[in-house]
C-alpha cells in the first residue's frame, strides 16, 4: 500500500487506464504509477498469464482495481476486444498507453519480409489499432481521452542493426502527430515519450554480455541510463491535466543521450 511519500491518489481517481506491454519493464512501471494515483488499470500483454499476474500484484500493492488481458496488438480485432473489455469492466476508458513493442538487432542486408512485418505490427500497427479502438469508443461516448505512445530516441538516431526498429519508431512519431491532428478537436489529446536506454532486463543483460559498452554511460550527460520510473513519470505527466496544452509532441527522456 501507499505510504506518506507516495503520489496523491486523487490525480487519476476513477479514471480507467489501458497499458499495453504492461506486464514488465516500462509498461509495468507505468501501470503501477497510474494505480498509485487512483486509476483503474488494465494491464495488457501478449502473454495473458503474465498480464494477469502483474495486474494481481499491482492490485495487491496499491489497492487499485485492475484487470489483466491478453492481446496481440498487431491484430486489429484483439485491440478492439481489449478496449471493449476495459470499458465493460470499468464503465469507460480514459487513457491509453501504447507501450507494447518489438526490438531486435537486424542488419538491413539480412532483413526479410517476416522480420520487417513483425517490427511494423508491434511498433506501428499496434498503436494504430489500439488507438483507433480507443478513439472510437471515447468519441461515441462523448467523453475526452488521452493517448500516450512510447517511442524511442532511435526514431531520430539510427544505429547499426537498428534500421527496422528505428524506421518503425519514426513511423510511430509521425502517427502520433497525425493522431493529434485528427483527434484533438474531438476531445482526444495525443503525445509520445521517447526514452533512451532504460535499465530493463534486456538492456542490463546486454551490458553484462558486452553487447553494450559501459563507456556509453559515461557519455550520457546525466551519467546513467534511465530507471523505468523515469519513463513512467513522463508518461503520467503527459496523461494528466498539467500537460493539457501539449499536443502532438514527443517528449525525449534520455538524460541527454541523444545529444
Amino acid at each position: 500500500m501507499l505510504d506518506s511519500s507516495s503520489p496523491s491518489r486523487s490525480e487519476f481517481a476513477g479514471k480507467t487506464v489501458v497499458v499495453t506491454g504492461g506486464s514488465r519493464g516500462v509498461g509495468r512501471a507505468v501501470a503501477q504509477g497510474f494505480a498509485e494515483r487512483g486509476a483503474h488499470v488494465v494491464v495488457a500483454g501478449g502473454n495473458g498469464e503474465a498480464a494477469n499476474r502483474a495486474a494481481d500484484e499491482i492490485a495487491r500493492d496499491t489497492g487499485a482495481a485492475t484487470l489483466g488481458a491478453q492481446a496481440d496488438v498487431g491484430v486489429a480485432d484483439q485491440c478492439e476486444r481489449l478496449i471493449a473489455a476495459a470499458a465493460e469492466r470499468f464503465g469507460a476508458v480514459d487513457v491509453l498507453v501504447n507501450n507494447a513493442g518489438h526490438f531486435a538487432l537486424v542488419a538491413l542486408l539480412d532483413a526479410g519480409a517476416e522480420e520487417a512485418a513483425r517490427f511494423l505490427d508491434a511498433n506501428f500497427c499496434g498503436p494504430l489499432f489500439c488507438g483507433r479502438a480507443f478513439a472510437r469508443r471515447v468519441i461515441e461516448a462523448k467523453r475526452s481521452g488521452v493517448v500516450v505512445n512510447v517511442s524511442s530516441i532511435a526514431a531520430a538516431r539510427p544505429a547499426p542493426g537498428c534500421g527496422l526498429y528505428s524506421a518503425s519508431k519514426a513511423a510511430l512519431d509521425s502517427l502520433t502527430r497525425s493522431m493529434a491532428l485528427e483527434w484533438t478537436a474531438r476531445g482526444i489529446r495525443v503525445n509520445s515519450v521517447a526514452p533512451g536506454h532504460v535499465a530493463i532486463e534486456g538492456v542490463m543483460a546486454d551490458f553484462a554480455a558486452g553487447r553494450l559498452d559501459r563507456a556509453m554511460i559515461a557519455r550520457i550527460p546525466a551519467g546513467r541510463v534511465a530507471d523505468v520510473e523515469d519513463i513512467a513519470e513522463a508518461v503520467i505527466f503527459l496523461a494528466g491535466e498539467k500537460s493539457r496544452h501539449i499536443v502532438g509532441q514527443t517528449l525525449t527522456v534520455d538524460g541527454g543521450e541523444g545529444f
